[in-house]
């Protein structure tokens, strides 16, 4: 922690009263707090007592928020006891729920650790939510648990037979927890909850679980290796496995409350005790079943057994015995809604003009070289009293006894982040056959058209019996397929999701269509070569490696990219550092982060000094993508505009007559780009949001724009000439 609380006389009288605090005497108590102020007094209190700490919060989110501080502040081992959302009774799960898993592993850990000192700086947050809610008695799960030991004697059926009943999922190859999978003497099993992974809580580099693969030799375990989920294959060897049931028990008596797994030396925090207790009253009174649920003075009569901190804002009614700390808004520091750059440096150099020490922590170096800069702009120099320390801060706050400021670079600059869990993801097999299919499924055969699925039948023909799949058509009328010609037949994708209209059989209309098809393809190809030709012979503009600035914009981004953003922004990047001009079709869901790729790119071309147009199907969408644009782009000098119907004709006119002569770098707009007295001075990428949602005339005018320009076409609903056109 880069801040020494031990200077601070308040905070060490709160060390001393926790020393010398008996639980039968009740809890400390203190106000005048602020902000992330009370996670770093925690880590504090963590490295001074080396004692585990319980962080109890009065909302949901607010538990993985300390969470997040706490490791900003350098805790050692910091875990979030998670709330279950689920329906029903509060207190079970299935053997793929991820958050049941991970209430079990903690509950178990500390079940395992209460008599070892292993827990000594560990701090876990959990939202009053979560502790009202039971979990299974770790004594009773081991009691049902299914105990695997190389040599032991067991039959592989009853092993299988255990996890069924335990509600995993049989698979051809494990991939998630709650899986099994069984090749005659191998069984492969991922568990939610293993005993190995219950003794990993708080160690940053343990996984939570890992696959197990068991080897029988006709009804003796021969050996047992955690296997690597990308390969499948076998990696290193273990002498015992305990799989723990997934699935709580619906006895009332074999469910547990947290507090009493606790080691008994744990320090309970308190955030805000009076609005807890108003939380969990208004959680349990919205729960139709609240049978097994625990209520705040119960779970609050058992609190009263171990050291407990209550930390509050104000004074409460005992404040005689309150310790009242110096601690205060930064509020005055804040970004104000609307207001303009040049204010934030303003809100920044008043911040560093005072005489104290200022903590400003930055989320990535992109941040850090920013501030650095501007300040530079300012002072000439870093003043010696900044510090910028790289974390993720949710709320800063002044220290007055220190004269220190604690404050976040989203808290000055007005750009709020979304913290969200990265999960892998596992690429999946392709469909290559027909076994996939279901009943009802529509198919194409390729001389019939559009039918039904109906199923697989045994016939017989020529004295011997062979399958065939009978498809459905119009009029109830059906066609019996042999196998032998499954390539004539496959799985219908259609652009629209309403249900496709079955072929008739006998008439002419399947072959016409195809016939259109056909011609369509053949101008679609002509149009390829031809505009591809121009490209190739007219050339493109070859944009240079990425910039430092390039680098700042990227890692500015608030929200952490997936790995497909990743692998899709580089090949972007890749098309248009080449000499051919670029046409890449980018093709994600709504809310799967295309904007941004586009940003990207259009950043590249601006810093090249090359313009951007941004072409859009609607108003609705000009104008979101405009203000999505000017918030990315406000810390770096590039001009964007917007031309739409909102605009007034002297605005337009004003626009064009920039953009013609290059002083506007990004034009977004509707259709209205493509009018004949829009005009560019450099024209280097065109975005072009949905194109399939431009009529046809409007496609033509697109075709002078895509000789020698970059093109990158955005859509979450590809239709075919899309895909093609790419």
């Amino acid at each position: 922690m880069l801040i020494d609380l031990s200077r601070d006389k308040q905070v060490c009288e709160v060390l001393t009263r926790l020393k010398e605090a008996n639980p039968e005497q009740g809890p400390v108590c203190v106000d005048g707090t602020w902000g992330s102020f009370v996670p770093m007094l925690a880590v504090h209190l963590s490295r001074m007592l080396h004692r585990p700490i319980l962080y109890i919060s009065a909302h949901i989110d607010d538990s993985d928020n300390v969470a997040d501080d706490l490791t900003v502040f350098g805790a050692g081992h910091v875990e979030v006891f998670p709330v279950w959302e689920g329906h029903g009774p509060q207190w079970q799960g299935d053997a793929t729920d991820e958050v049941a898993a991970h209430r079990l592993r903690i509950s178990l850990a500390l079940s395992q650790g209460k008599e070892k000192a292993n827990f000594s700086d560990t701090i876990i947050s959990a939202g009053i939510q979560a502790l009202i809610q039971p979990v299974p008695d770790p004594s009773a799960l081991s009691a049902d648990s299914l105990c695997l030991v190389t040599g032991q004697t067991m039959d592989p059926d009853e092993v299988t037979g255990w996890l069924t009943d335990q509600g995993f999922e049989r698979v051809d190859s494990v991939d998630v927890p709650g899986q099994f999978a069984r090749r005659g003497g191998i069984i492969d099993i991922f568990a939610p909850v293993t005993s190995q992974s219950a003794q990993q809580i708080g160690r940053a580099e343990s996984v939570p679980s890992e696959p197990y693969r068991i080897e029988f030799f006709g009804d003796q375990v021969e050996s047992i290796r955690v296997i690597d989920l990308d390969t499948q294959r076998s990696a290193r060897t273990v002498d015992r496995l305990e799989v723990l049931p997934p699935t709580a028990h619906e006895n009332l008596e074999q469910t547990e409350m947290l507090l009493n797994l606790l080691p008994p030396e744990t320090i309970l925090i308190f955030e805000e005790p009076t609005e807890i207790a108003e939380v969990a009253e208004v959680f349990l009174s919205r729960i139709d079943d609240p049978r097994g649920l625990y209520p705040f003075t119960a779970i609050y009569q058992v609190a009263q057994r171990f050291t407990s901190l209550q930390i509050s804002r104000f004074a409460g009614a005992g404040a005689a015995k309150s310790i009242h700390l110096g601690v205060t808004s930064a509020q005055q520091y804040e970004h104000k809604t609307g207001a303009m750059w040049r204010d934030n440096k303003e809100v920044l150099a008043d911040l560093l003009s005072a005489d104290r020490e200022v903590y400003l922590y930055c989320e990535n170096t992109a941040e850090v070289d920013r501030i650095t800069e501007i300040v530079r702009d300012v002072h000439g120099r870093l003043p010696d009293h900044l510090h910028l320390p790289i974390g993720f801060l949710h709320r800063g706050f002044i220290l007055e006894s220190l004269d220190t400021v604690v404050i976040s670079h989203h808290e000055i600059f007005g750009q709020t982040s979304l913290r969200r869990r990265i999960r892998t993801i596992r690429s999946v097999s392709p469909v290559h056959t027909m076994l996939d299919l279901q009943k009802g499924d529509y198919v194409v055969h390729v001389s019939y058209g559009i039918g039904k699925f109906a199923g697989v039948e045994l016939m017989e023909k020529a004295g011997s019996t062979s399958e065939y799949l009978t498809l459905e058509y119009a009029d109830k009328v059906r066609m019996h397929v042999p196998v032998s010609s499954i390539h004539l037949v496959q799985k219908y994708i259609g652009a629209m999701p309403k249900r496709p209209v079955l072929s008739r059989i006998g008439s002419k209309k399947w072959e016409r269509q195809k016939q259109r098809v056909a011609d369509g393809v053949h101008e679609l190809a002509v149009e390829l070569l031809e505009t591809q030709a121009k490209r190739e012979s007219a050339g493109g503009y070859a944009f240079g490696a990425d910039s430092l600035w390039q680098k700042e914009f990227e890692e500015s981004f608030l929200y952490q990219e997936t790995p497909d953003q990743l692998t899709a922004s580089a090949e972007i990047k890749g098309d248009m550092q080449r000499r051919s001009p670029m046409d890449r079709l980018l093709c994600g869901d709504v809310g799967y982060g295309k904007t941004e790729l586009a940003m990207r790119g259009a950043f590249k071309a601006v810093e090249a000094g090359k313009q951007v147009a941004v072409l859009v199907p609607t108003t609705v969408l000009s104008v979101q993508h405009g203000r999505t644009f000017t918030e990315r782009f406000a810390d770096f000098p590039v001009t964007v505009e917007v031309i739409n119907r909102f605009v007034t004709a002297k605005q337009a006119k004003d626009i064009l007559n920039r953009c013609r002569q290059g002083r506007v770098d990004i034009l977004i707009g509707t259709h209205r780009l493509l009018s004949d007295d829009v005009g560019f001075k450099d024209l280097g990428l065109l975005i072009i949001d949905e194109e399939q949602r431009f009529g046809v005339e409007h496609k033509e005018r697109l075709k002078r724009f895509r000789t020698n320009v970059d093109v990158l076409t955005m859509t979450a609903t590809p239709i075919p000439r899309t895909l093609h056109m790419s």
